[in-house]
């Protein structure tokens, strides 16, 4: 037995059973052998989810080796990608065939899977999140079972699959809408916090991915601004030793430093947010579409994210700012806004409205515990759905009354799973399952 263990560490399992799929034939023995000794399955990815999804003390498969792509459609570029494909390994893997990604986080660890089945998303107006630019999928049900499912097959499982939590079955390919590869313009620099948060909303509508990181109870926020460039566009980005520079050293290795300082000394906590702040620095450079979307992230953190409607973005930012003004801060991590457009996709954070997206993170070691809870009770009453991969305390009740369709994909769930073959105690609260 091998002790899983997500990326932040804060949850952390030891199954039975752990397995790397390489194949569909060893996927189907796998399931096949969970049915016959009565195990429940989770499958995994790179595990950058901070909540208990993968959780289990019974079967862990993760398919990192079965990744790759399958198949692509020159005219309407679609691709179908195996399961266990990495982000990261995406844009070498689209190189070839000239397209790109039409959106990204700033993070690329996470499977591909993994980030459609938790709603992985990037930023930008124009934009859905990563689900709702999916295709097509194809599963592997809890009897071993292949079924394949997209708009004219399967529909219905199709609509449940696009964001499932991996409580259907097992993903093992996924068809997303492609583009034809570009460049980006990155620009960062540092404004006044007051001002953006007036123009936030008019902005995200015109640029094509906008965002930014404040770090709380500070004046000031850092603003990114990526802007699509045709492909045949010059790159002119920083060497590595000044990439290293800005990304390793100031990015993680300063923060690293000043959250260390913050968690052992939190009365400093105001003070260092405004001293990192002032000495944030602007810059831009043109870059490959998925270098501009990607940062490293190294300093260890968890994290909780609400989806609220675009026009009570403002109402929040006056409740965060207030709630910072009337104490000190109890973290130092900084808070991260994103938008993304409306889909139609089942459990999508993002269904039925365009949105502004409010992440807020703790340091690993921070001494904070009310912290999440504070947001999460100005964020809900203004419309706000959690991210599923990111931490919060909703239950199955409380989804009902946020998504539409949320008995739908109960009852669907179900139907392709009686047993709760995939299911843990985690999902059985998520989802008010038996």
């Amino acid at each position: 037995m091998s002790t899983f263990s997500n990326f932040a560490g804060t949850v952390t399992s030891t199954p039975l059973v752990r397995r790397s799929i390489g194949s569909l034939d060893q996927l189907a023995e796998s399931l096949d052998a969970a049915q016959l000794a009565g195990h429940s399955v989770r499958t995994i990815g790179a595990g950058h989810s901070f909540t208990a999804l993968a959780q289990t003390d019974q079967v862990l498969l993760d398919l990192d080796g079965f990744a790759g792509i399958e198949e692509v459609d020159a005219l309407s570029h679609e691709v179908t990608f195996r399961a266990g494909t990495r982000l990261w390994q995406i844009p070498a893997l689209l190189k070839p065939f000239g397209l790109a990604l039409e959106n990204m986080g700033d993070i690329d660890k996470q499977s591909i899977a993994g980030a459609i089945s938790t709603g992985t998303h990037g930023t930008g107006l124009k934009f859905t999140g990563f689900s709702g630019t999916v295709t097509g999928i194809q599963l592997m049900l809890a009897d071993g079972s292949r079924v394949r499912t997209s708009k004219s097959e399967n529909a219905q499982l199709f609509e449940a699959a696009r964001l499932s939590l991996g409580a259907l079955g097992v993903i093992t390919h996924v068809r997303l809408r492609c583009v034809p590869a570009f460049m980006m313009h990155a620009v960062e620099s540092i404004e006044p916090i007051e001002s953006l948060t007036r123009s936030f909303i008019e902005r995200a509508a015109l640029e094509d991915h906008l965002e930014f990181f404040w770090f709380p109870g500070s004046p000031r926020a850092q603003v990114k601004i990526n802007t699509r460039l045709p492909a045949d566009t010059e790159r002119n980005a920083p060497g590595p030793v000044a990439r290293w520079v800005n990304d390793e050293l100031l990015s993680n290795g300063a923060l690293q430093a000043l959250c260390s300082l913050g968690a052992a000394a939190p009365r400093l906590n105001d003070r260092l947010s405004r001293f990192a702040s002032r000495v944030l620095s602007d810059r831009s450079y043109t870059a490959h579409w998925h270098e501009a979307f990607v940062s490293p992230r190294r300093v260890k953190f968890t994290e909780q994210e609400y989806a609220l409607p675009l026009q009570h973005f403002q109402p929040a930012m006056e409740e965060l700012r207030r709630y910072f003004s009337s104490a000190p801060s109890p973290v130092l991590f900084p808070i991260e806004v994103r938008t993304a457009s409306a889909d139609d996709v089942w459990l999508s954070t993002a269904n039925g409205r365009d949105c502004v997206y409010i992440a807020v993170h703790r340091y690993i070691r921070d001494a904070a515990p009310k912290y999440f809870a504070d947001i999460e009770a100005l964020l809900r009453p203004l419309g706000g759905r959690p991210h599923w991969g990111k931490e919060h305390s909703l239950k199955a009740e409380d989804f009902a009354q946020l998504y539409p369709r949320f008995t739908e994909f109960r009852q669907l769930r179900s139907a392709v799973d009686p047993e709760g073959r995939f299911l843990n105690g985690y999902l059985r609260s998520l989802l008010g399952a038996g």
